[in-house]
């Protein structure tokens, strides 16, 4: 198939493996590689949570809320605190883990009717605080691809290198602490969900193919137009350079628009 215009938007994981797959004499290591950035500075989000029953509403009759999830947005105020030893925030999105499943029953103890009917009691208390926070963009974090892995179309799979940095883990127990405060001010029961790391969030990734003035250190220009094959662009987050607490897709909508206008002048 020939096409006088390539456009690639297939979110960040995937745009990275099709370009590294797709290598030939030209492009030895990849199509639009020549800087070898292709694949590197992945990133995304941290995240973690906490539950709360609220007291003042255990008990309240069941209602059907499946569609109230996920409409509230605590925006980042870290900053109106003083300088923080860390850079970059977290915002807080609320109750996006539904009301439909118990998931206190995971973490009280007992058994039968009368823990069935605490588990009921509780429910119309519910409150999801999940935070999502910023993660640096570093070069050691990259996709590369297996060429002795193949998925089912015999195409080689994605391999992730990835480690959290130090300033990712300070904003992470920053943020769980705020977490813990906020909760602290509610009469309920707290579940804080928290492990022993950060962990990542998976329809978040950004950076893999990312934007540069410099065709030495960046595959695509601000139009998401490759460097190295002109008629390529990539229109997805893969292109962002860096990402904040915020969720990345209007941004990825609003430079798309953009970009448009750079493919109607071709």
């Amino acid at each position: 198939m020939k096409a006088r215009i390539v456009v690639v938007c297939c979110a960040t994981v995937e745009p990275a493996r099709l370009l590294l797959n797709s290598r030939s004499a030209q492009h030895p290591n990849g199509l639009a590689n020549s800087s070898g950035t292709v694949g590197r500075y992945l990133h995304g989000h941290l995240a973690d949570s906490v539950s709360i029953y609220l007291d003042e509403l255990e008990g309240m009759k069941p209602s059907n809320q499946d569609g109230g999830t996920d409409h509230i947005y605590i925006p980042r105020y870290n900053h109106l605190f003083g300088k923080p030893d860390y850079a970059g925030g977290w915002g807080i999105q609320v109750n996006f883990a539904s009301y439909m499943f118990p998931h206190q029953a995971y973490r009280l103890r007992g058994y039968g009717a009368g823990f069935k009917a605490h588990i009921r009691q509780m429910q119309p208390g519910y409150l999801f605080l999940g935070c999502f926070g910023k993660v640096t963009a570093s070069e050691r974090n990259y996709v590369t691809v297996d060429p002795n892995q193949h998925d089912a179309y015999g195409i080689p799979v994605p391999v992730f290198h990835f480690r959290f940095s130090d300033n990712d883990y300070a904003l992470w127990r920053s943020a769980n602490r705020s977490l813990l405060e906020i909760a602290s001010h509610l009469r309920g029961t707290v579940f804080p969900n928290f492990g022993r790391a950060p962990s990542g969030f998976a329809s978040h990734e950004v950076g893999t193919v990312r934007m540069g003035r410099n065709p030495k250190t960046s595959v695509l220009n601000s139009f998401c137009q490759a460097h190295d094959v002109k008629n390529l662009f990539v229109t997805d987050g893969s292109a962002f350079t860096t990402s904040s607490e915020k969720n990345p897709t209007l941004t990825i909508m609003a430079d798309y628009i953009k970009r448009q206008r750079k493919l109607g002048e071709l």
